[in-house]
């Protein structure tokens, strides 16, 4: 009986995928195309952050949000934005900063 039940387990391991061959959601930003001297190109920057956090949310907010926090709409905006401007190099960061001050924003809390 015991043999009968061999090559079903085997098929579901071989149909299962490898550990670790999925890698966790993330957002990226491109921002090699934009030139940050001028208030145009800190806007795209600023408009691309916002983009990327609300598609990201969109599509894995629920997976990446507390159970206790998915009632707070921001919560999952905040953090990824948070996520997005602590990875990038300090200059841009500084560039960002502006933009975000540029379209009348407030900085954000730490």
């Amino acid at each position: 009986m015991w043999l009968r039940f061999v090559p079903l387990a085997l098929i579901g391991a071989c149909m299962a995928p490898a550990p670790g061959r999925y890698a966790e959601p993330a957002a990226r930003v491109a921002y090699g195309d934009l030139t940050f001297k001028a208030p145009a190109g800190r806007a795209e920057l600023h408009q691309r952050v916002e983009a990327a956090a609300r598609q990201f949310c969109r599509r894995h907010g629920k997976d990446v949000t507390p159970g206790e926090l998915r009632l707070d709409a921001s919560y999952c905006l905040e953090m990824l934005r948070a996520s997005i401007v602590d990875a990038m190099p300090r200059e841009i960061r500084k560039y960002y900063g502006l933009a975000r001050r540029e379209a009348g924003m407030r900085r954000r809390r730490r």
